[in-house]
This record gives C-alpha cells, structure tokens and sequence, in this order.
C-alpha cells in the first residue's frame, strides 16, 4: 500500500527523470529551471541530464535512495551557488530569476528529505524558506498568475492571493512546527489540484516544452508537500 511518503518518493522521481530527459533530448540546459549560461558546453548538460535521470530512476524504483537524493540535492546547490547567485546580483529586481531560484531552493529541499533521513529539519527548513517567497511572488506578479488560472475557474484575482497567502501561511507553518503536517497535507492538495487542472491541460494544449518544465515543476513541488507530512512535526 503505497503511503504518502512513498507516492512523494515516486513523484519526486518522476520529476527529476524528466527534467533530466529534457537535458538529454534539447543538449543543454532548461532556461527557465537551471539557468545555466549559454556558453556552458553541451557535454555538462548532457551529465547534468544523465544525474537527473538516474538518480529519478533510483527514487522511483526505491533503490540507492539515500545516495540517489543526496546526488540531487548537491546538483541543486551547484546550481544556486553557480547559476542563480550571479544572475540575482546582475538583476535584483527580475522576478523570474528569483522564481527560478527559489523552486529549485524547495525542490532541493525535497530531495534532503529523502538524502538525509536523519535530519528532516534541513530539507523541511529549504521547502519551507521558499515558500513565503512564492507567495510574496503572487502579490508582485498578480496579474500574470490570473491569466494563468483555467477561464472555467470564477474570481483569478482572487485565487491569486488566495493561494499567494496559502503559500505564506504554510511557510510560516512549517518553520514554526506548528500544525506542519497540517499544513503540509493542504500543500499536497494544493499543488497536486494544479498538476491536474492547470499544468497538465496547457502543457498538453501548448506542446511546447516550457509548459511541461512548469508541470514537473509542480509535481516536484507536490512530491515534496507529501514527503513533508510525515517528517514534519505536529
């Protein structure tokens, strides 16, 4: 019977496979992910490609676990200190940048998760850090994450601070350790709802791969909301 930490495990790993499948199949990294300089040779995307996708088939066939997320999560403090750290020095003020930056901050985090058993409080404390950011996000770029929402769905500018402050309140929630595994369960629901009626529906309209970098992107993101819920306190 598969458990929420288990279904975070496979969804994690399907993320990161693909994210690494995408390396593989363009020759070079994701823009709107790694933010890699475009100078970099073509051979460290396809390695970066081949870590990526190993290290997913491992998480979802529940092998090398340990070894396979701690892998991940050093991949993704190289890209911090490596790619994004310099971008947001030369440009503060862009909102893609810090966007990019923190989703990779919190899927890290996800992958601490799995990489240091011992220590949940590392990759809970990464997660979580993020999560105000996204939020804060929401406000500034209001308008964009309304045209986002599906035209069946009444009321975008709502949802869109709604769903802003969400992210505040389960940030804060789970830095504090207070109702964590609450808020974390909401979390699950939340960015599981957007893989399947937001991501899903324009990465299969658009066909265009941006679109299905978004949409891992969120399954990452739910993966790590689910891994979250019993490795958080009460």
């Amino acid at each position: 019977m598969l458990t929420t930490s288990s279904l975070g495990r496979i969804a994690l790993g399907v993320a990161l496979a693909a994210f690494g499948l995408e390396n593989l199949v363009i020759a070079g990294f994701l823009p709107e992910l790694q933010h890699a300089p475009a100078a970099l040779p073509a051979a460290l995307a396809y390695l970066n490609g081949a870590v990526l996708v190993g290290a997913g088939a491992c998480l979802i066939g529940d092998r090398r676990v340990v070894v396979a997320a701690r892998a991940v999560t050093a991949l993704l403090a190289l890209w911090l200190i490596a790619f994004y750290a310099p971008a947001l020095i030369a440009a503060p003020r862009n909102g893609g940048v810090w966007t990019g930056a923190f989703e990779v901050l919190a899927i890290a985090g996800a992958a601490a998760l799995l990489g240091f058993p011992a220590r949940p409080a590392v990759g809970r404390v990464a997660f979580a850090c993020s999560l105000p950011v996204f939020g804060l996000l929401h406000v500034i770029y209001i308008d964009y994450v309304a045209s986002v929402i599906p035209g069946w769905i009444p009321a975008h500018v709502f949802w869109g601070y709604a769903t802003g402050l969400a992210h505040a309140a389960a940030g804060v929630a789970l830095l504090a350790g207070i109702r964590a595994r609450l808020a974390a369960s909401l979390l699950a629901v939340m960015f599981g709802s957007w893989v399947v009626i937001l991501h899903l529906p324009r990465a299969l309209a658009a066909g265009h791969r941006p679109e299905w970098t978004s949409l891992c992107v969120a399954l990452a993101m739910a993966a790590g909301s689910l891994l979250l819920v019993e490795r958080s306190p009460r």
